[in-house]
This record gives C-alpha cells, structure tokens and sequence, in this order.
C-alpha cells in the first residue's frame, strides 16, 4: 500500500489475518479474512494526527487435491476420476485418446494410448489457478488367433499364439450342431485337441484369454474339420 502523503506509518487492524510493514507498506497475507489498514500521520505544531484507511481481503490460495481413478482402462470402457478438492474442472490432453466429462471425470477410451487429464481449480481473490493431472493409459482389445493343427479322422486340433496379459485361457467346443461342452480352464497350454470324432465332424472352438482384473481380453471362435475317409482303389 501507498499513500499520497509522506512520513506516515503503516498498521493493520488484524495482524492474525495479514501484517504490514510501517514503513514500506508491504503487505503479507497470513489467513483468509478482512483486515483494515491504517495510515497515520503524526501531527505537529498543535495540529491532531491524522489517518486513512483501507481495507484488504486475504483470500485462501486454492489447491487441486489428490485426484484418484483407474489409470488403465479399455478402448470403449470409462473410468471416474476424481479429487479431493471441489470446484473444478477436468479436461483431457487428448481427446483422440480419451474424453472426460468436465464436471463428473468420467473418462471414456477412445483409442489406444496415453492421455493426461488435469483438474483445474480457478484462483479468486488475485490467487492463480492451480492444476494437478493424473494419466490415463487406453488399450486395445486382445483376443487370440487360433489356427487349426494336426487332424485325423478322429481329432483335430487348435493351435494359438499367447495372448499378452492372459494368465491362462478357457475353453469350450461344439461337434456339429450338438451340445456345447464347456471344458473350463486349461491353463497356459497354446494348444487342444478334440478326440473321438468321425470322419467329416466340423468342430468349432471358443478360446477365452483370462487375465487380471480391467484386462482387455475377448473371446475367439474358430472352426477345424476332422479328415474324411480316403476311398478306396479296387484293382
């Protein structure tokens, strides 16, 4: 603060809300609140002293809190954020990657990739705005692609490349139009065989990858044929 008139002192009516320098004027915010500032000037020669006024306001610097939320989540799928500071606003780096509604932080996955959502809490009172961010990784789908190995005229068999992230798979198998049979966990094995056909028999296999939870993992259906019957040359 400044004044006009020179040789006067500085005091404020609150030092617990901000303090002021007697000479400078310079003024310190300590907490939240309304303070008044008095200029006095010492009178000579018979004359009273005289003062002036003016009052500031110390306004709470805001904070953008500790934001919190599943960082990795599935092309399609949503996430929340959320922070422990109120009033602000969320915005995404990339929306290409992931959106996130401004007031809910609900991020949904566009794409694969990696975004940066910020929260921001808009300043008042002459405080700057603050931010804090928090990433948010997108991934694909991965689902495996089963190819059809050895056949008899009694088996086939299903091969597989392991699947990122899976941890085992389950499996389960249809012969024709008949009951489907689930056979449940099979482990880490790549590889299943169906037995006991007849020759021709169309068998069609659903492979489902399991992993941790939020794993972006489907299901793939293929179908391999038993070989049929050579026929026989009378000679």
């Amino acid at each position: 603060f400044s004044s006009t008139t020179s040789g006067g002192t500085w005091s404020s009516s609150d030092t617990t809300i901000a303090t002021i320098n007697a000479a400078s004027g310079l003024i310190t915010g300590v907490a939240a609140g309304t303070a008044t500032m008095t200029y006095t000037v010492v009178g000579t020669g018979g004359c009273a002293n005289v003062t002036a006024t003016r009052t500031v306001t110390v306004t709470a610097a805001p904070i953008a809190g500790t934001l919190s939320g599943n960082q990795n989540i599935c092309v399609g799928l949503t996430s929340t954020f959320s922070s422990t500071a109120v009033g602000g606003t969320w915005s995404s780096s990339d929306i290409t990657v992931a959106t996130i509604n401004p007031t809910s932080g609900l991020v949904t996955g566009v794409a694969s990739g990696t975004a940066t959502m910020t929260y921001t809490v808009v300043g008042t009172g002459g405080c700057a705005n603050v931010t804090a961010t928090r990433t948010v990784t997108v991934n694909p789908y991965l689902t495996p692609t089963i190819n059809c190995g050895t056949s008899s005229t009694t088996s086939v068999q299903f091969n597989w490349s392991a699947v990122l992230g899976a941890t085992g798979y389950d499996v389960a198998y249809q012969i024709n139009a008949s009951a489907v049979v689930n056979v449940g966990a099979i482990g880490n094995l790549l590889t299943y065989s169906v037995s006991s056909l007849t020759p021709g028999d169309n068998v069609t296999i659903t492979l489902t990858p399991t992993g941790a939870a939020g794993s972006c993992l489907v299901a793939n259906t293929t179908t391999c044929a038993a070989n049929n019957c050579t026929q026989p040359t009378a000679t």
